[in-house]
């Protein structure tokens, strides 16, 4: 029988990315930030969504495409819904769209500030099992995060990872990105 300690992080967010783009007011390229407001705008039965979003200098605004000319009865009336209470989640979720933020702006930062918060731990004493949870795409590598949950550099995460001795779940690099669920084991942690 095998035993284990489990330890369950969730990343999470401080803030939601920058995006770079041209400021029709300041005249040069800029840094916006998310509103977490969305503008609903309706033309009888066909609907536009966006996210607003505001220049850090002069509060000059950039309308994020989520949905355009879509007919309302295409849309998840839940969705809508949250779509016209400016619901947060929603707005993080469209904010973290990094891939296609990319094609409509300059740049997106995302160095995003994180909360690496550990969530349950379970100690069966030998081998270590770590699961990460991140809802947001914060285009992190694995070997960064890990490095910081287990305190060790990355060289010493690779030489584990050639040992044998740490495997991911799924079977990824650990210089791809952070997906949700992550798990990884540790065999002999001490």
């Amino acid at each position: 029988m095998c035993f284990y300690d489990l330890l369950t992080y969730e990343i999470i967010p401080l803030k939601t990315p920058y995006v770079i783009r041209n400021c029709s007011k300041c005249k040069r390229d800029t840094e916006f930030y998310c509103s977490e407001k969305f503008r609903v705008n309706a033309n009888q039965k066909m609907v536009d969504v966006w996210i607003i979003y505001n220049c850090i200098h002069c509060e000059g605004t950039w309308n994020y495409p989520i949905l355009s000319r879509v007919h309302v009865s295409k849309i998840n009336p839940n969705l809508y819904q949250k779509f016209m209470n400016n619901h947060n989640e929603t707005a993080w979720y469209y904010a973290f769209q990094i891939h296609h933020l990319r094609k409509l702006c300059k740049d997106v930062d995302t160095n995003v500030c994180y909360d690496l918060r550990m969530e349950r731990f379970e100690s069966k004493f030998n081998d270590l099992t770590i699961r990460i949870n991140c809802n947001y795409d914060l285009d992190l590598r694995i070997d960064k995060v890990l490095a910081e949950i287990l305190g060790v550099s990355r060289s010493n995460l690779k030489k584990l990872e050639i040992d044998g001795r740490l495997k991911l779940n799924p079977n990824i690099s650990m210089k791809k990105r952070i997906i949700d669920h992550l798990q990884v084991t540790v065999v002999g942690k001490g």
